[in-house]
């Protein structure tokens, strides 16, 4: 009996000893991977036409969990929301403007939803409007293709198919009433996207660092240090920042500048932001800056401020429920008001931010 007793308690001794050196070549081996450090990454094939960017501080391990995040989430939306493709097995925008005039399209709840927040901004005001999609079209292919302005006669046939109440939504049907008509969410989707991406991070436990989205920026928590982010806003004419906004808030900027996408006829600039009301690029400012909690809603409103004047933007901003700040560049010899001034542009801000916007040395 005392023999076995003996055996038994080298037994257990053995593997405590086995689980003991296990746990230490696990703890040797998985060192780097738990050490918190500064990552970034740049992702070029997800979309969008432009690279996203995540920066935050974690382990490696968590940096690729967040990463793979990031990819399927501006991926699976790239997808969901273009307009210029098909894909097997998903009804997105191009099944439906396509499709939607002669029979109801079954969407997925995420369209569903981003299509409910662009009609809700488009109700607030007109200046955004996503039923201008065979508008934008013809702007979009005279800035890839022609290179020549379409014509006055074409602009004014489209403006003719431009009208939010020929979009019907039944639960998650959409249908057209009007053959013409096309909806175009690229002034919506990406900042959509980026705020869904957000929102997944920061569930997965991220609640730090940010997402920069092409001229989106989504800030995913308060600096670890409890200092402020410092964010610049690109000059119109070069791709140096021309001024900083400071925050200590998690919070989102989106700006919408005629630098972003144009072409050139005849020595004049033809910006890719259209002005529905009457059918040619808005040229009211050169840029607008967005700055509010959600990435959707700042996407839309900077969209529906660079069509329109800084005056009539700020009282704009002054009628909506929610926090919206924003930052307007225009060239110097504009005739408006300025809070700050260079040699080529005047800033103007909204009255709660002055104190944190600054110039660039």
């Amino acid at each position: 009996m005392q023999k076995n007793k003996s055996i038994l308690s080298w037994l257990v001794l053995s593997i405590c000893f086995l689980i003991f050196i296990s746990s230490v070549i696990f703890f040797v081996q998985n060192k780097d991977n738990e050490t918190t450090e500064n990552l970034n990454v740049t992702l070029t094939d997800v979309g969008f036409d432009t690279p996203i960017t995540l920066n935050c501080s974690c382990s490696q391990a968590d940096f690729a969990k967040y990463t793979k995040i990031l990819r399927k989430t501006f991926k699976e939306n790239n997808k969901r929301f273009d307009q210029y493709h098909a894909y097997k097995n998903m009804n997105n925008l191009y099944t439906l403007n396509h499709e939607a005039y002669k029979h109801p399209v079954q969407m997925d709840s995420t369209f569903i939803d981003c299509l409910k927040l662009a009609i809700k901004m488009q109700s607030k005001n007109s200046q955004f409007d996503i039923s201008q999609g065979a508008l934008l079209n013809l702007w979009h292919d005279a800035r890839e293709n022609t290179q020549v302005p379409p014509s006055d006669d074409m602009i004014q046939e489209a403006l003719k198919h431009i009208d939010l109440k020929n979009i019907q939504i039944n639960k998650n049907e959409v249908s057209y009433l009007d053959s013409e008509l096309s909806i175009d969410l690229g002034a919506i989707a990406k900042g959509y996207t980026a705020q869904l991406a957000k929102e997944a991070l920061n569930k997965a436990g991220l609640k730090n660092g940010y997402i920069n989205a092409g001229g989106n920026v989504v800030l995913l928590g308060e600096k670890e240090d409890g200092s402020n982010w410092k964010i610049g806003i690109q000059s119109p004419d070069s791709s140096d920042a021309l001024v900083q906004y400071e925050t200590k808030e998690a919070t989102c900027l989106v700006t919408s500048g005629d630098y972003q996408r144009y072409f050139t006829y005849k020595h004049k600039k033809y910006s890719h932001i259209i002005d529905p009301k009457t059918g040619y690029p808005a040229n009211y400012v050169r840029s607008v800056t967005v700055i509010t909690k959600d990435s959707g809603k700042a996407d839309a409103l900077s969209t529906t401020l660079f069509c329109m004047s800084v005056e009539d933007g700020k009282k704009y901003l002054s009628t909506l429920d929610y926090d919206v700040q924003a930052i307007w560049i225009v060239d110097k010899d504009s005739d408006v008001s300025s809070d700050l001034e260079t040699k080529d542009y005047k800033i103007i801000t909204t009255d709660k931010i002055k104190n944190r916007v600054t110039l660039v040395d």
